[in-house]
């Protein structure tokens, strides 16, 4: 009789600590989700206040696209996991963005066949990437900013060349490359990995195959 009772109230435990378990990984993706829309949004804006000086007539054309763009920024927010395809069509519209400022300085090349893809990764992974390319590197007419995105095995790879604004060695552990490893943490054991040499710096993002992810 006590054998039995006690090994109920074992089980109920059990359920009650994985539970807890489930509700705490919960709010800790929720937590680091809500970094996601006012990093992008600070960094657009700073984006937008350059450009309202050195470039007035565009500052207009990028508030519109921004916003558009920005509509994107919300929906992730609701997911865990997005596609590929939209996730790499949302990069292709953040570096438009880029280039209505900077121009030429900034190329942008996509390896082929990426949209056909079955993959799904984490939302703004991407973008945030960019905006560390950005955030650390030159970009003028002198020093241009060589984005690359290409598929290397169960990995995608981005990729940008290093013009550094000094010459102090960066962290690049802050908030983007941190909240990319933490969300990825919860849907594979795949890690993400970082390769930085002299002249390059890249980011291996694990692709997620659909029925692995759910």
């Amino acid at each position: 009789f006590h054998a039995f009772y006690f090994y109920k109230y074992l089980q109920q435990s059990k359920i009650k600590e994985q539970e807890y378990l489930a509700k705490s990984n919960q709010a800790q993706l929720d937590a680091l989700k809500t970094q996601l829309d006012p990093h992008f949004l600070f960094n657009s804006l700073n984006v937008l206040s350059a450009l309202i000086d050195e470039k007035p007539d565009k500052a207009q054309q990028f508030t519109i696209k921004l916003a558009n763009i920005y509509r994107y920024v919300l929906d992730s927010r609701m997911k865990d996991l997005t596609d590929l395809a939209d996730e790499l069509k949302f990069a292709d519209n953040y570096v438009q963005l880029l280039k209505m400022r900077f121009e030429n300085s900034v190329q942008f090349e996509l390896g082929e066949k990426l949209n056909q893809l079955d993959a799904q990764l984490i939302p703004l992974s991407i973008q945030l990437l960019l905006e560390n390319a950005v955030k650390h590197n030159q970009i003028n007419e002198d020093h241009s900013l060589y984005i690359s995105i290409q598929r290397e095995a169960d990995h995608l790879r981005v990729c940008n060349n290093k013009n550094p604004l000094n010459k102090t060695p960066v962290n690049r552990e802050g908030i983007g490359l941190d909240n990319i490893k933490k969300r990825y943490q919860r849907f594979t054991d795949l890690q993400v990995i970082i390769n930085e040499t002299e002249n390059h710096f890249c980011v291996y993002l694990p692709l997620l195959q659909i029925n692995d992810a759910s």
